[in-house]
Formats: structure tokens, C-alpha cells, sequence
């Protein structure tokens, strides 16, 4: 198995995840698994534990925070950040870490580092 950090990268625009994983790519990142359905996040989750999730809003077949929520209920809580062009519907999640679309890799960055403050504290 690949050692390294991993990102499961939840996002039905291709040209969009490809952006995403450039900019983990640049924080360290050495694996990615790409997902564009709640389905296929939680199968690719369940594959290999991600040590990040970026997550689209809308999905081909649903709500990227229902996939959240299933994958962090199934593999346990794992460091999640939004990256929507919808920002205010996130509006009742008021801890989420989100960026919004459109974005460059410094945004990526700063919410990776907001999102691993969380998780050690």
C-alpha cells in the first residue's frame, strides 16, 4: 500500500478535482481517489481511510454533506473541507471549513491548515 498522505476528492466537475488535487498535491499529498456520487465516495472511503476529504456540495446523485456525514459515521472522523460554489448553503454547518469556487491553491492551503488545527485540538 502507498505510503503518504491521501485525499478522496468528492467532485462531479473532473476539470475542478483535477485543481483540487494539484493543490494537495503542492501541501504533500501522494495519493487521491476521486469520487463524483455519494456511492462512490463511500466505496472509495472504504477502500483506503482518506487523511483528508474535499467535498462538492452537489453531487450527481446527491448532497456532498450527507456523503460526509455517511463516510465520517462509517470510517470515523476525518478532516473535511467544502469546496462549493455555494457557500451560504453550508450556512447551518457554521464549523465547516469551506472554499469557495471558484479558488486557487492558497485557498486550498489555508483551509487544509484551519482543518488540521481543528483536528488537534
Amino acid at each position: 500500500m502507498a505510503s503518504g498522505l491521501h485525499a478522496l476528492i468528492i467532485e462531479d466537475e473532473i476539470v475542478v478535482g483535477y485543481d483540487v488535487q494539484l493543490a494537495l498535491a503542492e501541501l504533500g499529498f501522494e495519493s487521491f481517489a476521486f469520487a463524483s456520487t455519494v456511492v462512490q465516495a463511500l466505496e472509495q472511503a472504504q477502500v483506503r481511510k482518506p487523511d483528508l476529504l474535499t467535498v462538492d456540495l452537489s453531487l450527481l446523485d446527491g448532497d456532498g454533506v450527507d456523503a460526509a456525514g455517511v463516510i465520517h459515521r462509517t470510517i470515523g472522523p476525518t478532516p473535511t473541507i467544502y469546496v462549493t460554489g455555494q457557500p451560504r448553503s453550508l450556512a447551518r454547518h457554521p464549523h465547516a471549513v469551506v472554499v469557495e469556487k471558484p479558488f486557487a491553491a492558497h485557498d486550498i492551503a489555508k483551509a487544509y491548515q484551519r482543518v488540521c488545527r481543528r483536528m488537534t485540538v
